[in-house]
């Protein structure tokens, strides 16, 4: 083979390979407040649909409270809004803020939820 030969499949290879450092979905870190809000709302339906239970782990092991959990720390600001307004289900945030921080929850153990959110509320903002 000549030299003319080999340039044009090295020329294909890097075109494709130069192309492929984009990402096909939007990565976590690109995560937006509308995002967050549109995972929130629905995991406040699926909530609807288990209301009969009382254990808090059915209700952060939703779907849409995990993908929340999976935005990482990009959704940290919007949990924090959301933890401050303390609607509802909200108190239950504060164990994807423990998550996404990577805290131990056993820190914040003690008393009622609603103590545990406002324990981790308070780090939260500390460390914001």
């Amino acid at each position: 083979m000549n030299r003319q030969t080999l340039s044009v499949p090295l020329v294909l290879c890097f075109l494709l390979l130069a192309g492929c450092h984009h990402p096909l979905a939007p990565t976590p870190s690109g995560a937006t407040a509308s995002e967050c809000e549109r995972f929130y709302l629905t995991w406040h339906q699926e909530c609807e649909r288990i209301g009969y239970s009382s254990n808090t782990y059915d209700y952060i092991g939703l779907p849409s409270y995990r993908k929340i959990v999976a935005i990482g720390k990009p959704a940290l600001p919007f949990l924090e809004r959301k933890m401050a307004e303390d609607r509802g289900l909200d108190f239950m945030l504060a164990f994807a803020v423990v998550e996404i921080c990577g805290w131990d929850r056993q820190e914040f153990r003690g008393g009622s939820e609603q103590e545990f959110r406002d324990r981790v509320l308070k780090k939260l903002r500390d460390n914001l």
